[in-house]
């Protein structure tokens, strides 16, 4: 059986599955489109290292910012949605200062991280292997600056500065996209058409046994708010850098650093 999640029903063969998306193609991106989400990123890349990840065109990368990873591109996530080249480009500048960074999802009082004010969006293209990736060819991070003495949630600060493996989600709005199918059928030329230009782009192609379906995002919005979290559905990533506390505010006994941890881990199982 082969499971739908955007129809929320199962098909015996493949064929089944491309009618009924076929036929419920626009009520499938209408619905879409029609509603915010939160795209989790599992094991997200967290908290990015810029000064041992160097990307062209980040200014002021030092100890007294963090920098989550909010979202990426030319992945295929479990949503069976892959985030194109270029479609954060509007949002990043247009969203710039106006997008919480808040704990969960929630937006309330108590889980605010930092306010919009105090939340610079960036947007820089770096390979996947800065990303502590191994796939081929590059993405385009979307990213949060924000200084150490901005954040207001003592318990995000708490856990970041021992290293423990935060993730980071996007609260979007889908703008544009597509329906990508793979199937010659003649009457699925549109769909097969998106499939044979954006399949070559997924980065993480091995993580499925087969791609029959997915749906190219164009573009997308940032709704209101990023969020830090402890659990994803996009594997891209992984924390790689461990969050020091305040200038002035370090205890006088290390905490082990995250490779470390992640060291002992992974002798341990």
């Amino acid at each position: 059986m082969i499971k739908s999640i955007e129809l929320n029903a199962e098909f015996e063969t493949r064929e089944e599955l491309f009618a009924a998306l076929k036929t419920n193609k626009k009520l499938i991106l209408a619905n879409k489109k029609g509603e915010a989400k939160t795209k989790r990123n599992n094991s997200a890349f967290g908290f990015m290292d810029m000064r041992k990840h160097v990307i062209k065109g980040l200014p002021n990368l030092d100890d007294d910012f963090i920098y989550p990873v909010i979202s990426n591109t030319n992945y295929l996530d479990s949503h069976m949605d892959v985030h194109l080249d270029g479609s954060m480009n509007r949002t990043a500048k247009n969203q710039n200062n106006k997008i919480y960074y808040v704990a969960d999802h929630k937006l309330e009082v108590d889980s605010v991280i930092a306010m919009p004010k105090d939340v610079e969006i960036l947007l820089e293209k770096c390979s996947w292997k800065d990303l502590n990736r191994n796939y081929e060819g590059d993405t385009e991070a979307l990213i949060f600056k924000i200084a150490k003495t901005d954040i207001m949630h003592d318990k995000f600060m708490k856990m970041a500065s021992k290293g423990n493996d935060l993730q980071n989600s996007i609260r979007m709005m889908y703008v544009d996209l597509g329906m990508a199918i793979n199937s010659q059928d003649a009457e699925y030329k549109e769909e097969y058409a998106l499939y044979l230009e954006y399949y070559p782009k997924i980065a993480n192609k091995g993580n499925f046994d087969t791609i029959d379906y997915f749906f190219p995002v164009r573009e997308l919005k940032i709704h209101m708010e990023g969020s830090a979290v402890l659990f994803g559905s996009n594997d891209a990533t992984n924390q790689i850098k461990d969050i020091d506390p305040p200038k002035g505010t370090q205890t006088s006994e290390p905490e082990k650093s995250l490779r470390q941890q992640q060291a002992e881990y992974y002798l341990n199982i």
